[in-house]
């Protein structure tokens, strides 16, 4: 564009309908226009924020993992909200064709937008705009997967069979492949009936019992993980030292921490490589460290690992390590952290102590707490 159609472009923009041809041509004089290729990621969530820009040319998709969250087109603008809220990048931004935008720096922003009660008024509208169609959004799609998980629900009654074979069938019971099939089902239901209850903001309390830890691995190892087809190949080594008591905690909730991990560590090694999982006691607390021989985790990813869905797998979505630390921090009152070498793996430690508040851990409302 020349200067005289970039002035009419802009002029059309609700941000600078209060702009005079000569308070606009100024703008432009300190905004810096910039061509991104196809492909090319502006920034990532978690990024600091300090610069704005409106959209002159092509397309602009704002992303969160791998869901594609908004796109932006020519006379849109994105990047407001890590200014005005003085924050890190909320998502991540890529240009999904070659494009050419106009970089607002912060002291721009401050000069033309934060004081005129015209362009916050422009960008609460858009903003609410976004609100709105995001909830349409996200509307749809909880009620698909609310769908979706009843349905699933009803698919898994056919698997009953497995406890009429395990009564009927001469020589099945006790067998541990069929008891693990059998409790795969039960813990399925359970999740379900939670996903259910949460979409209908029911009360849910997360059962607590005491139990033993280091035999609840060992019944991990010896089924569900045994036949993973991410863990098959790697060595798995239980290590337990010390004598631990059995103590309150959720058998579902830790199975599921403790299988996320353990794929991780899995995904995370070559072929022939080791995992170790030590259990031990330290005063009044059991630790579990889940170590694999991998990589390592990458210097760049390391502050945002814990993050809503963010990954470093193609086909990850970035939401394990989530579930994890909240089953273990919220559930149980412990701690969920991580130590990494590059070249030489990766330790998950997990703490959990023997006596949790669990009057305050177990109850869940609305869904905020698990």
């Amino acid at each position: 564009m020349n200067q005289t159609e970039l002035l009419q472009f802009l002029s059309k923009i609700d941000l600078f309908h209060f702009f005079s041809r000569e308070e606009l041509a100024a703008f432009l004089e300190k905004a810096t226009e910039m061509r991104v290729a196809k492909g090319v990621i502006l920034f990532y969530e978690g990024d600091p924020g300090q610069e704005m820009y409106i959209v002159l040319r092509g397309m602009i998709k704002v992303f969160r993992g791998n869901r594609v969250i908004d796109i932006v087109k020519p006379g849109d603008y994105f990047g407001e909200m890590a200014i005005i809220e003085n924050q890190p990048r909320s998502a991540g931004v890529a240009a999904l064709e070659d494009s050419v935008l106009l970089q607002v720096p912060f002291a721009m922003f401050q000069e033309y937008f934060s004081r005129q009660p015209k362009s916050l008024v422009a960008m609460m509208r858009t903003l609410s705009q976004r609100v709105r169609r995001d909830l349409e959004i996200l509307g749809h799609e909880y009620e698909q997967i609310n769908i979706m998980v009843h349905d699933m629900k009803n698919l898994l009654t056919p698997f009953h069979l497995l406890e009429v074979l395990e009564r009927t069938v001469p020589g099945l019971a006790g067998n541990r492949y069929l008891a693990c099939m059998i409790k795969a089902r039960r813990d399925l239901l359970v999740l379900m009936e939670n996903a259910l209850a949460q979409a209908r903001r029911l009360h849910i309390v997360t059962p607590i019992h005491a139990e033993s830890l280091d035999r609840l691995i060992v019944d991990l190892q010896d089924s569900a993980w045994m036949v993973h087809p991410d863990i098959g190949g790697r060595g798995l080594r239980v290590e337990v030292t010390g004598s631990l008591p059995e103590f309150p905690f959720s058998s579902l909730g830790l199975c599921r921490v403790l299988s996320n991990l353990v794929i991780n560590a899995a995904q995370a090694s070559e072929a022939g490589g080791l995992i170790t999982i030590v259990l031990s006691r330290q005063d009044d607390e059991a630790v579990v460290k889940i170590i694999d021989q991998g990589q390592g985790i990458p210097e760049e990813a390391r502050e945002k690992i814990f993050h809503s869905h963010f990954t470093t797998k193609a086909d990850g979505n970035g939401i394990g390590l989530i579930s994890c630390r909240q089953i273990i921090e919220e559930t149980h009152r412990g701690s969920l952290t991580f130590e990494s070498t590059p070249g030489q793996g990766t330790t998950f430690t997990i703490r959990l102590p023997f006596f949790p508040r669990i009057g305050e851990a177990v109850g869940t409302k609305y869904g905020h707490r698990r």
